[in-house]
């Protein structure tokens, strides 16, 4: 789950929050709304879709800019071409497209590197706006798209700050249609640096070095960010795409920002419920189809079904740091909400006593060297349906440290009381190996 420190989302305060910051970027990017502004080109370019609602008004053919900057062919003007094209193809006659290359023939003539460094490939607009061009024209100006990833490329081109730095990344990946590599993640702090990685995820243009840690420390990241931002002194570009990473953090995690340690307990509770439709045929159809629940196994299978249904992060056979000579193996992790789910299978009466041993030796190295889980909820499939022993089994589990919830269900009535003695030796599943 996307958190911020504080009881804010329990009282609605956190999503007042964001829903504030949201609108105050919204407001500046409405500011540079016309026809041609460079900085309207690049929100929508970042944003469309993206603000519920609004009406841009961006395109270059909508109002005079045409006319009053027919023939300039300077990087403004070719900046607001490639966007326009790009994302108004009404826009791109052939006498506009014959102008683009032309530009872009021209300004390939030229040194990139002035030696009053005024030159576009320090200003994200402009760059951004040239690659959508180039891209427009691919294949038309060969000789151009070369000189611009050699200019991005040259020991001479020196970003004077992190987020030039990632938009550098972002245009050679456009053209070079290979992901650039994101590193330093955990290092970044100012907001712009974090959307642009987050935008450059959503767009293909960059990836993960860890995946699965990277993402997670840039969701929170995004998020303080966007509380803590001055978002009226924020430039528009800059607006735009922490809008963008904020609402697509926002719009991934929804579920995580909703769902919550209860409603995971309510979802396990209703495995009893959902069984009504659980498949035994009678003996007397021609092809019987029988589904049995035989071991820990197949109770681990029909949980996967359940939590992945819900929950987009679930981790299947979560492997935690070792503690001691040990090494510890929970069956599901939900590393969102910080929660481990361990199931255990009863085939007798009897086990129970065995299962609370087990659950209170397991839960002490579950939770000793991670960061990442604080709680653990445990699941028990009662094969001999001893409901008379699931109180006190519960109550004795619910009574070790970490452990926050225990549910125990029976099994259902079509199923036979008899298990196969070849099926009741517990089986694990096999660790899924690389394909």
């Amino acid at each position: 789950m996307v958190s911020v420190n504080g009881p804010a989302e329990e009282d609605g305060t956190l999503a007042i929050q964001i829903g504030t910051q949201l609108s105050a970027l919204e407001r500046r990017v409405t500011e540079a709304n016309t026809p041609g502004n460079l900085d309207g080109l690049l929100a929508y370019h970042v944003l469309n879709g993206a603000i519920p609602g609004f009406a841009w008004n961006v395109d270059p053919a909508a109002g005079s800019w045409m006319r009053e900057n027919e023939g300039r062919l300077d990087p403004p003007a070719l900046a607001v071409l490639g966007y326009g094209i790009t994302h108004f193809p009404a826009l791109a006659s052939p006498a506009v497209v014959r102008r683009l290359r032309e530009g872009l023939h021209r300004l390939g003539q030229r040194n990139p590197f002035p030696g009053d460094r005024l030159s576009f490939l320090y200003e994200p607009r402009l760059l951004l706006g040239i690659c959508l061009a180039v891209m427009t024209a691919r294949g038309d100006v060969p000789e151009f798209e070369g000189w611009l990833q050699d200019a991005l490329t040259s020991p001479q081109y020196q970003p004077a700050d992190r987020f030039q730095g990632l938009i550098q990344q972002h245009a050679l990946a456009l053209l070079a249609d290979r992901p650039a590599r994101i590193t330093d993640v955990a290092t970044m702090n100012e907001p712009v640096e974090l959307a642009t990685a987050r935008w450059m995820i959503a767009t293909s243009t960059g990836t993960l070095i860890d995946p699965d840690t990277d993402a997670r420390v840039l969701q929170q990241r995004i998020i303080r960010a966007l509380l803590h931002s001055d978002t009226e002194r924020l430039a528009v570009p800059r607006a735009a795409l922490l809008y963008r990473a904020a609402s697509d953090v926002l719009y991934s995690s929804i579920d995580q920002l909703i769902l919550s340690r209860s409603h995971l307990s309510r979802v396990l509770r209703r495995f009893e419920a959902a069984m009504l439709r659980w498949r035994w045929d009678r003996d007397e159809l021609r092809h019987p189809i029988r589904w049995e629940i035989s071991s820990e196994r197949e109770v681990q299978d029909i949980l996967w079904i359940i939590l992945r249904s819900v929950f987009d992060d679930v981790k299947d056979e979560e492997t935690l740091p070792k503690v001691g000579h040990s090494s510890y193996r929970a069956d599901f992790g939900l590393p969102q909400l910080g929660i481990l789910i361990e199931a255990k299978y009863a085939y007798k009466g009897a086990d129970f006593k065995e299962i609370e041993r087990q659950v209170m030796v397991d839960a002490v190295g579950y939770l000793n060297k991670t960061d990442l889980y604080k709680e653990i909820v445990v699941f028990i499939y009662d094969h001999s349906s001893s409901v008379e022993r699931h109180d006190l089994t519960r109550q004795a589990l619910m009574g070790v440290s970490g452990i926050t919830d225990v549910v125990i269900v029976s099994r259902p009535g079509m199923l036979p009381a008899e298990i196969p003695r070849s099926a009741r030796t517990p089986r694990k599943r096999a660790s899924a190996s690389p394909s």
